[in-house]
């Protein structure tokens, strides 16, 4: 089963991965002084980092509980994230794409309760597109895929040092 129903519905979560990108980018703007020199002086241990760089760690903090467990749970995100996109490209070059499916599905679930927008939202549009076997998407997609999950990481090591 598709997760979208017609093309409007995808072109739509395309136009809200541009909104949210926009967004990132006007509040990475908006970021004081203080903040980024908070962000510097901490070892980028803080929320305005995350948020500077696309993550809502207060919705992640909201979801796990504390502080603490978001933290735990970043740790294994970039490790499970690592295995999750060797798996993908082994899955592009095999053209499997039920197994593309279903690792985008979990990377897509990991991103969305950790509060990483844009990931969660590239995973979906991936996951979709395997399920209908659109491997041309895949193909001309994966790059894009492929620099938001190592961004992410980069992010999530970075707040962790």
């Amino acid at each position: 089963m598709a997760l979208f129903t017609n093309a409007a519905e995808e072109d739509s979560i395309r136009e809200e991965l541009l909104k949210k990108s926009m967004e990132i980018s006007k509040d990475a703007r908006e970021v004081t002084e203080t903040e980024l020199k908070n962000v510097e002086g901490e070892g980028n241990h803080t929320l305005a980092y995350l948020k500077e760089n696309g993550i809502d760690g207060q919705s992640g903090i909201d979801i796990l509980g504390d502080e603490e467990e978001f933290n735990e749970r970043l740790k294994q995100f970039a490790s499970i994230a690592k295995s999750k996109y060797g798996k993908l490209m082994d899955c592009k070059v095999a053209m499997n794409m039920k197994d593309y499916a279903s690792e985008s599905k979990e990377l897509k679930e990991l991103a969305n309760y950790l509060g990483i927008e844009n990931l969660f939202l590239m995973a979906k549009v991936h996951e979709s597109k395997a399920l209908t076997g659109d491997t041309t998407y895949i193909i001309e997609h994966f790059k894009e895929y492929e620099d938001e999950i190592m961004k992410e990481i980069n992010v999530v090591n970075e707040y962790l040092k």
